[in-house]
């Protein structure tokens, strides 16, 4: 975060990853991402373990980390 203008930009982005976050969590944001994992594998990228779930909660928590950002940059502002 470098300026104030960047608020409303980084605000707009954790919005729309909770929004992302919301629609992976559903049966079917869920099975499409099943669906795409299993047609991607096997792939280097992809080792054992790797899973929705962990793309899903990687979204999840880089939403929480904006916020928490935006937050104490405008406490200090």
């Amino acid at each position: 975060m470098t300026s104030r203008r960047d608020i409303p930009w980084l605000t707009g982005l954790a919005d729309t990853l909770a929004e992302v976050d919301q629609f992976l969590r559903s049966p079917q944001g869920h099975a499409a991402l099943n669906e795409y994992y299993a047609a991607r594998s096997p792939s280097p990228c992809l080792g054992p373990g790797i899973e929705p779930g962990n793309l899903i909660d990687a979204v999840g928590f880089t939403e929480l980390w904006l916020r928490s950002k935006i937050t104490r940059h405008a406490q200090r502002s």
